[in-house]
C-alpha cells in the first residue's frame, strides 16, 4: 500500500482515553513515512529443522486433498506467488536516462517477489505459527512459517492439544494457525502511525487466509499470555491477536502421551530492529499496546452511529452477484501500478457484496461480517459504466447504492488519494472502508485493535473480488479523513480507515511479471 496519512477525525474528548491519546499523537506528527530506514528483518529460528512444503510451481505435481497439500495451499495465502522485473525500457522511463547495454545486462538481477497480500511499505508485520496435531507427513508440534521460502521451522515436538484446549476451549482433534502481530516492525519507516497500519495488515492476512475452503472458525480474542507461552513469544515485540482452527482429518496420537518439548534456548533472529523501535516509540503507543495485552474483557461496543448520511437521495439498484472463487483469485492478485477506464457496475456490485460481507465465501468470514465493529463500505464512482458519477453509501441488505454527498460537494486536493498518480483515481471508482460502530477515542484498546483488523479483512475481500471479476485495484492508506468524510457525506462519528482504487486493468510499460504457482492451489 502507498504511504499512509492519519485517518482520524478531531473530537472534543480526544485525550480522554488511551486510544484518544494515541490518535492525538499521530495527528501531531508532520510526516508519516521516513525517507531512509533499514529494510525489514525476517524472523528465523537458528537450528530449527526446516520442513519444505509442497510447491505447485511449473512442472511440479498439482496439489491434492492430502493434509500436507491442503496446509501448503492455505499457507500460500502468505507465500510468494509472482516475481517482477523491469525491462530496460522501464528503467529508462523511471530514470529519464537513455537505453544503454550495460543497464540491460544488469536488469535480470532486479527481481522483486510479490505476495498475495499487500502490506504497507512491504514490511509484512505478521508472523504465522502452526499448532499441528500430527499426521503421516508432518509430526505433531509447533511450527513457524517462513513465508519467503514456503517452509516450516519446527519449534516444539509433541501434541499441542491440551494447549489449544486452554487457548481456544475444548474441542475435537484440530490444527490451528496463530497470527502474531509485530507492532514495531514497520516503525522505522512509519513511526507512530505504523502501529495502526500494522494492525490493518494483520487483518488483511486474516481475510486472505479465511477464503480457504479448508479453514474452520476464527477468533480475534485469544489470550496473548497463553499464546506467548505456547509459541515462546516476547509479547512486547510479538503478540497473538487471531487464531484459525481447521479439522485434523487424519488420526492423531493420544494427546496425553506426547507432551510438548521445551522451546529452544537459542533465541530467534530478526527482531533487533523491533527492539530498537520499541525503545524509541512514543509513550502513547506503548501504553496502548500494553493495555491491549492486559485487557481480557470482550470489546464493549456502544450503539453505532447512523449509517445513513444527511444528504441521501434516490438509490440505484445493483445487479445480482454470482458466486466467486476468492481463493483461486488470490493466486493472481497484484496491486495495480496503473488503472484504465472500463470498470462496470456489475464488477463494482461484486466487489461491494464481498467486501461488505453479503457474499461470504466461508463460514468464518460470515461470522466476522456479523461483528458490530465490521466496517461499512462507501463508494465514490467517477467513471463506472452503467452508474452515474456520484458518492454512494452501499446498502448491503437491499443491494443498493444510495447517493450520499452534499449537492455542492466537489473533489478537493485534501480529499484525493495521496502519493499516487491521480489519473488512477479518476479511471473508475474509489471504495472507502468506513469504521463500524463507534470510532476514535470512544473505543477501548481491544476494540480499536479489532476494528482495524476487520477493516483489513474487508479491504482484502474487496481486492480479491475485484481480481475474480477482472477488475484491477490499488489499496491506499493515504487519505485525509475529515476531507473524505465531507466529500462523501458520512454521518457524524464515521471515519474512513482505508481506500481502494478500482478500474480496468491497464498496462504498466516496462514491467515484466512471471507467476510462480500454477493451477488451482486449493484443488
Amino acid at each position: 500500500m502507498a504511504h499512509p496519512q492519519p485517518a482520524v477525525v478531531r473530537s472534543p474528548d480526544i485525550d480522554d482515553s488511551l486510544v484518544g491519546r494515541y490518535l492525538a499523537a499521530v495527528r501531531a506528527v508532520d510526516s508519516y513515512a521516513a525517507s531512509a530506514y533499514p529494510q525489514p528483518e525476517r524472523k528465523q529460528h537458528p537450528g530449527a529443522r526446516r520442513w519444505p512444503l509442497p510447491w505447485p510451481g511449473p512442472g511440479s505435481p498439482p496439489l491434492t486433498g492430502a493434509a500436507l497439500d491442503q496446509l501448503s495451499a492455505l499457507l500460500l495465502g502468505f507465500g510468494p506467488r509472482r516475481v517482477e522485473t523491469l525491462t530496460s525500457a522501464g528503467f529508462s522511463a523511471l530514470s529519464g536516462g537513455p537505453l544503454v547495454p550495460v543497464v540491460a545486462r544488469l536488469l535480470p538481477q532486479w527481481l522483486t517477489l510479490r505476495w498475495t497480500v499487500p502490506s504497507g511499505g512491504g514490511f509484512y508485520p505478521t508472523e504465522l505459527y502452526l499448532a499441528w496435531a500430527g499426521g503421516a507427513d508432518l509430526p505433531a508440534g509447533i511450527y513457524h512459517y517462513d513465508h519467503l521460502h514456503h517452509c516450516l521451522e519446527h519449534l516444539r515436538s509433541g501434541s499441542p492439544a491440551r494447549h489449544l484446549d486452554r487457548l481456544l476451549g475444548p474441542g475435537p482433534p484440530r490444527h490451528a494457525l496463530l497470527l502474531a502481530h509485530r507492532p514495531w516492525k514497520n516503525a522505522s519507516k512509519y513511526g507512530i502511525f505504523g502501529y495502526r497500519l500494522s494492525l490493518m495488515d494483520a487483518g488483511i492476512l486474516l481475510g486472505q487466509l479465511l477464503t480457504s475452503p479448508s479453514v474452520g472458525s476464527a477468533r480475534l480474542d485469544p489470550d496473548p499470555a497463553l499464546a506467548a507461552e505456547l509459541l515462546g513469544l516476547d509479547s512486547e515485540l510479538e503478540t497473538c491477536y487471531a487464531t484459525i482452527e481447521f479439522p485434523a482429518t487424519t488420526p492423531v496420537a493420544d494427546p496425553g502421551t506426547e507432551p510438548l518439548t521445551p522451546i529452544s534456548a537459542v533465541p530467534p533472529t530478526g527482531l533487533d530492529d523491533d527492539r530498537r523501535s520499541l525503545r524509541n516509540a512514543d509513550p502513547s503507543v506503548i501504553a496502548l499496546h500494553r493495555a491491549t495485552l492486559a485487557d481480557r474483557t470482550a470489546p464493549a461496543v456502544d450503539p453505532a452511529p447512523s449509517t445513513s448520511g444527511p444528504y441521501e437521495r434516490s438509490a440505484v439498484e445493483l445487479p445480482p452477484v454470482a458466486p466467486l472463487d476468492l481463493a483461486r483469485a488470490a493466486a493472481r492478485r497484484s496491486s495495480a501500478g496503473n488503472l484504465g477506464p472500463g470498470l462496470t457496475v456489475r464488477q463494482l456490485a461484486a466487489v461491494l457484496a464481498y467486501a461488505g460481507g453479503g457474499r461470504a465465501s466461508t463460514p468464518a468470514l460470515a461470522a466476522l461480517a456479523r461483528d458490530p465493529l465490521y466496517p461499512s463500505i462507501w463508494c465514490l464512482a467517477r467513471r463506472v459504466d452503467g452508474l452515474p458519477p456520484d458518492a454512494y453509501r452501499y446498502d448491503l441488505r437491499r443491494r443498493l447504492l444510495v447517493p450520499s454527498a452534499p449537492p455542492s460537494a466537489v473533489d478537493t486536493e485534501a480529499a484525493l488519494p495521496h502519493l499516487v498518480d491521480l489519473r488512477m483515481a479518476y479511471a473508475g471508482a474509489t471504495l472507502y472502508i468506513v469504521s463500524g460502530g463507534p470510532s476514535g477515542a470512544a473505543l477501548s484498546p481491544p476494540a480499536f485493535r479489532r476494528q482495524l483488523m476487520l477493516a483489513g479483512v474487508a479491504l482484502q475481500l474487496a481486492v480479491l473480488a475485484g481480481q475474480a471479476v477482472g477488475a484491477a485495484s490499488r489499496p491506499l492508506g493515504g487519505l485525509t479523513a475529515d476531507a473524505v468524510a465531507a466529500r462523501m457525506g458520512l454521518p457524524a462519528g464515521a471515519v474512513p480507515l482505508v481506500q481502494l482504487l478500482l478500474g480496468a486493468p491497464a498496462p504498466r510499460p516496462g514491467a515484466l511479471a512471471a507467476h510462480l504457482t500454477t493451477g488451482d492451489s486449493h484443488a
